[in-house]
């Protein structure tokens, strides 16, 4: 899976720095997952979010944090967790969605999607990717409801 070699292969460096094009990156990786009507594939995906001209860095960011505010959006009802584990070589980082210039930048831009006809289809592709409707998935399968719903730190391998 070429996304997740990227992710373990990348370096750490210029971690914070996003260019200037990332939320434009952002918005066309939606656009073009939005003409999409089949299922994608996690490398395709994964491909059409790195095709873009932005960094290795901020390619990551887009493949992790697009699916979870997508799910947060989506599920709003839900009990989201604000913060969220990252594990490094050597050590864990608790870090707060709110405080990750990454994560706000796509969740404004996934707010406004969600305000103009969001496509079902879209929701499904980009939200369904994320461990936390996974795991609500089986929740709701047995008998649950989205209002009881907590979730738990979600943690990211970097």
């Amino acid at each position: 899976m070429k996304f997740l070699k990227s992710i373990f292969l990348g370096k750490t460096e210029n971690r914070n720095l996003l260019s200037n094009s990332f939320s434009l990156s952002v918005i066309e990786v939606i656009d073009e997952i939005d003409n999409i009507d089949s299922e994608i594939s996690d490398d395709l995906f994964y491909e059409i979010i790195s095709k873009k001209n932005i960094t290795q860095f901020e390619a990551n960011e887009i493949y992790i944090f697009l699916p979870i505010a997508f799910a947060q959006l989506w599920v709003s009802k839900a009990n989201w967790n604000k913060k969220y584990s990252e594990i490094l070589p050597n050590k864990e980082v608790s870090k707060r969605y709110d405080e990750t210039e990454s994560f706000q930048i796509i969740i404004k831009i996934v707010k406004d999607y969600f305000e103009n006809k969001p496509s079902r289809n879209t929701i499904v592709q980009i939200g369904g990717r994320s461990a936390e409707i996974n795991a609500m998935n089986k929740f709701l399968l047995q008998g649950g409801n989205v209002e009881d719903v907590k979730m738990t730190k979600t943690t990211i391998i970097r």
